[in-house]
């Protein structure tokens, strides 16, 4: 018979791998679906406490942590609205560490914390990838013409396109806008995007903009990609369940 850790695992991995699709193809998730598997998870942990007899207060402490972790992750934009839902449902499935990993920091250690800091390490592959791809790309690096402090992160949080190309692209949103001002163009450059954003807008603006004239379809502009960050945290979740914090546990014991 299953236990209720192993349970906790399986409904977690099934929660993010549903979420994670949905957040792949939509990039938004229904939040009935957290409340759904946030009831699930409260029905185990509440066996386990009555089981196990496990103390109330460590589990109040880390449901309430992860609930902090995830509105302050979200406030300074490290993850959206489903992913701040997804981290406080899994501090309620997993109030403390479900298995004993190979980097084990200790019972009381918050099991949300770990998956926080595995799934922000992994996330860093994106804007390696975009330094890959932009010093590749260089020369299109060398035209940009927006201040020094805006080419060094772009670098990092987006890669130039043509426009035609970026007609085809989903959950793309340009860091480079343009305005029409008295039939002079005027192009503005920005570092973040609102994830309510249409895009779809964006390109009819461009379009008008190719219609009148004072762009070309083979025009380069610079984009950023809208990131599925629930795929990281499931990728978070599993290395979290097998390796454990790697980061925290080479502090701690060399601290110690």
């Amino acid at each position: 018979m299953i236990n209720i850790s192993t349970a906790k695992i399986i409904l977690s991995l099934t929660m993010l791998t549903y979420t994670s699709y949905l957040d792949v193809k939509y990039r938004e998730v229904d939040p009935k679906i957290w409340l759904f598997f946030g009831i699930l998870g409260s029905i185990l942990t509440a066996f386990e406490v009555l089981s196990k007899n496990h103390m109330l207060t460590i589990i109040a402490v880390n449901i309430v942590l992860g609930f902090l972790i995830g509105i302050i992750s979200y406030y300074f934009g490290l993850f959206g609205g489903a992913d701040f839902l997804c981290l406080f449902v899994l501090s309620i499935i997993h109030p403390y560490p479900p298995t004993k990993p190979l980097y084990y920091i200790g019972p009381i250690y918050p099991f949300i914390l770990t998956i926080v800091v595995n799934s922000l390490l992994l996330s860093l592959i994106i804007p390696i990838v975009n330094l890959a791809k932009n010093i590749r790309n260089y020369q299109h690096m060398l035209k940009l013409r927006a201040p020094l402090k805006y080419k060094l992160i772009y670098l990092f949080i987006g890669y130039p396109v043509s426009i035609e190309k970026y007609f085809n692209m989903e959950f793309a949103y340009p860091l480079t806008i343009f305005e029409l001002y008295k039939d002079k163009l005027v192009v503005k450059y920005r570092l973040t995007f609102d994830i309510n954003e249409e895009h779809e807008k964006h390109q009819k603006k461009l379009k008008e903009l190719i219609s009148k004239g004072v762009l070309r379809k083979d025009n380069v502009i610079w984009v950023t990609q809208g990131i599925p960050l629930l795929v990281f945290i499931t990728l978070g979740y599993t290395i979290s369940l097998i390796l454990g914090d790697i980061l925290m546990y080479t502090l701690l014991t060399r601290t110690l």
